[in-house]
C-alpha cells in the first residue's frame, strides 16, 4: 500500500510528464516530415522549371539533383517508419536536420554552389532549430551548416569540386575581360563552361561569403535562442502556475470551468468531469451534460458578462443513481486587454455534505427549542383542557338543554385551540426540506410571534411588532427564516429574565428588506459581541453555542447579512438585511 501511495505521489506525475514529452516529440517530428514533403515537391518543380524552361542549369546537373531529391524522399519515408515504430524517437529530429543540411549542400553543389541564392535555406535551418530545439542544438546546427557551406565554397575555389554554372545571373568570359568588353554577357550555357568567369573562383568573394554567412548564422542563432529562452521560461512559469492551480483545486476538491461569450466550454478541470460523469459517457451524452450544467445558471453568467460582477448561486442536480447533489457556484469575470470581459470562470464546490449537516443541525435546534418551550406548551394546552373538563363536569351535573347549547361552541373553541397548538408544534418539529419560494416576511414574523407566546417567559415580557404593510415579497426558505426569528426571539426572552419588551421591525429600501429584533435585556459585553456567531461559543452556561451560528449561515445563504449591537444592561439589537429576489432559485 505504501509503495502504491509512493507511486501515485511521485512516479505517476513523472510518468504523465514523460508521456507528454513523448507526444510533443512525436508532433514535432511529424511536423518536420510534413514540411519535408512540401520541400520535395517544391524542389522537383524548381529543378524542372530551371532546367527545361529557364535553362539555368547545366545539363550535367539535372540527374544528380533529381537523385538527391529522391534520396530526400526515401529518407522521409524512413523517418515516418521510425516515428511510427518509435525508433530513434529521442534524437530523430536532430538526425533529420543533420541529413537535411547534407542534402541541401549536395543540391547547392550541383546548382551553382555559393552563387545559388537558395543558400539562404541554411539560415532557415538555424531559425527552425532555434525555435524547436535547445540553444546548444541550435549552435551545433550553425557550425554544421557553416562547415558544409565552407566545404562547398573552398572546394570549388581550389578546384577540388567542379563548379556547375547557374545562369540565374549573367556571366562573362576571360576573353571578354582581355578585350575590355565588359558589356557582353553570357546568358546561355557554352560548350566549354570553364571559359566563364565565376565569383566562386575569387578568394575574396568566397571568404567574404563564408564569413558573412557565419556571422549571420551566429547572429540569428543568438537572437532566436534568446527570444525562445524567454518564451520557454514564461511557458514554464505559466505551466508551473497551472500545475499549482491544479494541485490547489485538487486539494480543495473544487471544480473550475471556463466559459466564453457564447457560453461554450473553453476548459474544465478533472473534478468537473467527475461530477458530470464525462469520463465514461459518450460524446453526445457529454455534450448534453455540459449543456444542462450551463443552462441551469445561464442568466447569471450572462449578467456577469454584462456588468462584470462576481455572483454566487446554488444549484442542485441528480446523479445517474438519482442522488441529489448541491453545488455552490461562484461566477467571476475574466478581463482581457482594455478591461473587456472575454471569459467567465466558474468555481464550483460540492456542498452536499454541508447541506445535510445544516439540515441536521437545524432539526436538532428545533428539538432543543421545543424542549425549552415544553413548560409553556403544557400550560397553553392545560388551560383549554381544564376548561373542557370543567364544562363537561357541569354538563354531567346540569341536565339543561339551554346550557348544553351554550357549551358546545365553547368546547369546540377550546378543542380548536388545542389542535392549533399541536399542529403548529408538530409542523415546526418536522425535518426541514430546503424549499425556496416567494415568501412574505411579515407573515413569517407573525407566525413566529404566535409560537413565542407559548413560551413561559412571555408572561413577564411584552412583544411589539412594527411591520411595514407595504413590505414586498422575496425569494426565501420559509422554514429557515422562521427558525432564525424564533432563535433570536427565544434568546431575547432569556436575556429578559425580569421582564422587558421585544420589538420586531420590518422595512425596505434600495432593494433590501431589513428586520430588526430589539430587546431590553441585560445585553452582551463588547468583548463577546464579536464572537457570538462563532460555532460552540455561548454566553449561557448550558448553551450549545450553535443557535446563532445556524442563524448566521441561514442569513448568509439568503445572500444577506446579520449584525449585533449591544451594551451591558441596555439590551441587544439584531439587524438583518436580505436582498429582494423575485425569481425561483436555480435548480
Amino acid at each position: 500500500m505504501f509503495l502504491g501511495l509512493l507511486f501515485l505521489k511521485y512516479l505517476a506525475p513523472i510518468k504523465v510528464i514523460f508521456n507528454k514529452e513523448i507526444e510533443q516529440k512525436k508532433r514535432l517530428n511529424l511536423w518536420f516530415i510534413r514540411l519535408r514533403w512540401i520541400a520535395i515537391v517544391i524542389s522537383f518543380m524548381l529543378i524542372f522549371i530551371a532546367d527545361f524552361y529557364l535553362h539555368y542549369l547545366q545539363e550535367e546537373s539535372f540527374w544528380p539533383l533529381i537523385f538527391t531529391v529522391l534520396f530526400l524522399l526515401i529518407t522521409n519515408i524512413f523517418y515516418k517508419i521510425f516515428l511510427t515504430k518509435k525508433i530513434f524517437l529521442k534524437n530523430l529530429e536532430k538526425i533529420q536536420i543533420f541529413i537535411d543540411l547534407l542534402i541541401l549542400s549536395i543540391m547547392l553543389q550541383f546548382s551553382g554552389g555559393i552563387e545559388n541564392p537558395l543558400s539562404f535555406i541554411y539560415l532557415l535551418h538555424v531559425i527552425l532549430t532555434g525555435i524547436l530545439l535547445s540553444k546548444i542544438d541550435c549552435y551545433k546546427v550553425v557550425f554544421f551548416a557553416i562547415f558544409f557551406y565552407a566545404t562547398i565554397s573552398i572546394g570549388e575555389l581550389y578546384k577540388v569540386f567542379p563548379h556547375y554554372t547557374l545562369l540565374i545571373y549573367p556571366h562573362t568570359t576571360e576573353k571578354n575581360i582581355e578585350n575590355a568588353d565588359l558589356e557582353t554577357d553570357i546568358n546561355k550555357h557554352t560548350d566549354d563552361e570553364n571559359t566563364l568567369i565565376h565569383a566562386a573562383h575569387y578568394p575574396l568573394y568566397v571568404w567574404s561569403m563564408i564569413g558573412l554567412n557565419f556571422f549571420l548564422m551566429l547572429l540569428i542563432a543568438y537572437f532566436i535562442t534568446t527570444i525562445m529562452e524567454r518564451l520557454r521560461d514564461e511557458e514554464k512559469e505559466t505551466q508551473e502556475k497551472y500545475q499549482w492551480l491544479e494541485r490547489v483545486l485538487q486539494a480543495t476538491g473544487a471544480g473550475l470551468l471556463i466559459l466564453n461569450k457564447d457560453l461554450k466550454t473553453e476548459w474544465m478541470n478533472q473534478q468537473i468531469k467527475n461530477w458530470l460523469s464525462l469520463n465514461s459517457s459518450s460524446k453526445q451524452d457529454r455534450k448534453e451534460s455540459i449543456s444542462n450544467w450551463i443552462r441551469g445558471k445561464d442568466d447569471e453568467v450572462e449578467k456577469t458578462f454584462k456588468d462584470g460582477l462576481t455572483r454566487t448561486v446554488e444549484i442542485t442536480r441528480y446523479t445517474d443513481l438519482e442522488q441529489k447533489q448541491f453545488f455552490q457556484v461562484t461566477i467571476a469575470p475574466m478581463f482581457g486587454d482594455g478591461g473587456k470581459i472575454y471569459q467567465v470562470a466558474e468555481l464550483v464546490q460540492n456542498i452536499t455534505e454541508k447541506k445535510i449537516l445544516e439540515a441536521e443541525m437545524l432539526h436538532s435546534s428545533k428539538m432543543a427549542t421545543i424542549g425549552t418551550m415544553a413548560a409553556g406548551i403544557a400550560h397553553e394546552v392545560g388551560n383549554p383542557l381544564s376548561s373542557i373538563a370543567t364544562r363537561l363536569k357541569l354538563l354531567e351535573i346540569q341536565n339543561d338543554p339551554v346550557f348544553l347549547e351554550k357549551s358546545i361552541p365553547l368546547l369546540q373553541k377550546e378543542i380548536e385551540r388545542i389542535k392549533r397548538i399541536v399542529r403548529g408544534i408538530s409542523q415546526f418539529g418536522k425535518p426541514t426540506k430546503e424549499v425556496w419560494s416567494i415568501c412574505q416576511i411579515n407573515r413569517i414574523i407573525s407566525e413566529t410571534v404566535e409560537i413565542l407566546k407559548l413560551h413561559k417567559a412571555y408572561k413577564n415580557c411584552k412583544i411589539v411588532t412594527k411591520l411595514d404593510i407595504k413590505l414586498p415579497q422575496t425569494l426565501a426558505s420559509y422554514d429557515q427564516l422562521k427558525q432564525v426569528f424564533l432563535n433570536l426571539g427565544l434568546n431575547a426572552f432569556e436575556a429578559m429574565e425580569d421582564g422587558g419588551t421585544l420589538t420586531l421591525e420590518t422595512f425596505y429600501e434600495q432593494g433590501m428588506i431589513f428586520i430588526n429584533l430589539i430587546d431590553t435585556g441585560k445585553g452582551i459585553s463588547s468583548q463577546m459581541i464579536d464572537k457570538i456567531f462563532e460555532p460552540f461559543f455561548s454566553t449561557k452556561e448550558k448553551g450549545s453555542g450553535l443557535g446563532l451560528f445556524i442563524v448566521y449561515h441561514i442569513i448568509q445563504a439568503h445572500g444577506g447579512t446579520i449584525n449585533a449591537f449591544s451594551e451591558n444592561e441596555k439590551g441587544t439589537k439584531f439587524s438583518i438585511s436580505i436582498p429582494i429576489k423575485q425569481h425561483i432559485k436555480n435548480k
